[in-house]
């Protein structure tokens, strides 16, 4: 799997916004990923060495609007937060794309 595919945005949330202190990441990424596709994709796009990569997934929900007229579905997703070796800064919205 290509890396440019593997990672689909990042996810931009306050809470994801106050783990980059730590050095965390959070990523949605395809649903066929691995954790060492994400690795491999985000030491290539960011140039920085990964500690570790958990995922989680999550199910396809549904919500009724008022008076059970309005049906919509969210899609699944899956999502991976990737944790950095040092605690080091990194501009998730510009990638450099290291060879």
């Amino acid at each position: 799997m290509k890396h440019l595919q593997v990672l689909i945005r990042p996810v931009i949330t306050e809470k994801a916004t106050a783990q980059e202190k730590a050095g965390k990441y959070l990523f949605y990424v395809r649903k066929d990923a691995t954790k060492i596709d994400v690795r491999h994709a985000f030491e290539r796009l960011y140039g920085v060495k990964v500690r570790s990569v958990s995922m989680l997934r999550t199910t396809r929900k549904t919500k009724i609007g008022r008076a059970r007229k309005a049906v919509t579905k969210r899609p699944a997703f899956k999502k991976a937060i990737v944790t950095l070796v040092e605690k080091k800064e990194v501009n998730i919205l510009k990638p450099k794309l290291k060879k």
